[in-house]
Parts: structure tokens; C-alpha cells; sequence
């Protein structure tokens, strides 16, 4: 069922620019609508449309606290809403990671994270006013290049966030937000790494 969403996703890029006010309010909450306020960052449009797609094909919401039995179970957010991963899919004993990135023209923003292995990355952005979307597996999205110069930079500022600072009430964080071209993602590209996530769903 995760291939068959993913299928769905990949040939109506649009389905992910939805808006669901009420599926926003509810992954805010993980599930509680009692609730008055939610956890973290407000969910994104793209986030909330991603479950609403997931519910279709048969997935259903439990809050991070619970384990999943026998079925189709999503979880939102399970390590908070700073978490490099925005979604797990369990199908079974099969759970995949999801992290889902969203531009409004061709790029879109890192905010200290980077592509992750055995990670799927969905990526909604336009192309000449044309909803595009990437789906592809973390280590298969990124050229080499790029990866030596994000782990480099990253190294920097690692280090330099343990230096002392000479400091009072005043807490110094070096953060990493980086632009990323979705001028990557051809067609040939897209399509050889859509098809490596189907065969890693298998």
C-alpha cells in the first residue's frame, strides 16, 4: 500500500497543495483534539495533504506513544517537530521514513538537515507554473560534490558551536540553512530514482 501512495502521489503532484485546516489541527495535536494547543511548528499544507492521502489508501493516524499491531499505520513527527523525518509508514512489519520539502518555484530550503540514507524524499516545487514532485531514496538525490561541501560546512560549524563564547544570557547557535536547486530533478533523473524507491518498497 506504501508503493500504491507513493504511485498516486507521483502522478498527481498536486493532491500535496491541498489545504486541510482540519487535518492540520489534528497532526498538530497528534491526534487530541482535546487539546487547546498543538505540539511544535503548525504542520505544513503539504504535510497535512500527505496524511489525508495516506488515510485514503487505507493508513490510520496513532500518536508516536503507541506501537503499531497488524495493518496500515502512519505516525507524524516522531521525534518532534524538528525532526529530519516528518513521516513513518509502517505496513506490516515494513515501516519507511518520509521527509517531505516543499518550494514554491524551483528550490527549496535545508534547514540544517541533508539527504539521509534509506530516507524517501518527497519534494513538491513548479516549473514554469507546473506543480513538479520528486520521490527519491536520500542517497540516490544528491551529487557528490554537494555532499562533500554540506559535510564539510557542517563539520565547521560544529565546531564552532564548541567553542566557549564569551557570553552572559546570551546562547550562540551556528545553524545551517541552505538553498537547494530542484533544476536537479530532470525527468530521467526523476523517473531512474522513482522507480529505485519502488523496487526498495518491495
Amino acid at each position: 500500500m506504501i508503493s500504491d501512495l507513493i504511485n498516486i502521489l507521483n502522478d498527481e503532484p498536486s493532491l500535496l497543495r491541498e489545504h486541510y485546516p482540519d487535518m492540520i489541527k489534528f497532526l498538530h495535536r497528534q491526534g487530541d483534539l482535546s487539546l487547546l494547543k498543538g505540539f511544535g511548528n503548525a504542520p505544513t499544507d503539504q504535510e497535512a495533504s500527505f496524511a489525508i492521502e495516506a488515510e485514503k489508501v487505507g493508513f490510520k493516524f496513532i500518536p508516536n506513544t503507541e506501537t503499531p499491531g497488524e495493518g496500515l499505520f502512519y505516525k507524524y513527527q516522531l521525534n518532534g517537530s524538528q525532526s529530519k523525518i516528518d513521516f513513518v509508514l509502517f505496513e506490516g512489519s515494513k515501516s519507511v521514513k518520509f521527509d517531505l520539502k516543499s518550494g514554491k518555484k524551483e528550490s527549496f530550503y535545508w534547514n540544517d538537515g541533508w539527504f539521509e540514507k534509506d530516507v524517501v524524499y518527497v519534494i513538491s516545487y513548479t516549473s514554469k507554473n507546473v506543480e513538479k514532485l520528486y520521490i527519491g531514496l536520500g542517497q540516490d538525490s544528491y551529487e557528490e560534490c554537494d555532499n562533500l561541501a554540506w559535510n564539510t560546512i557542517r563539520e565547521t560549524i560544529k565546531n564552532m558551536n564548541k567553542e566557549a563564547k564569551n557570553t552572559k544570557f546570551l546562547k550562540i547557535y551556528n545553524r545551517l540553512a541552505n538553498q537547494y536547486s530542484c533544476k536537479q530533478f530532470t525527468p530521467e533523473f526523476s523517473e531512474k530514482n522513482f522507480q529505485a524507491v519502488i523496487k526498495f518498497l518491495e
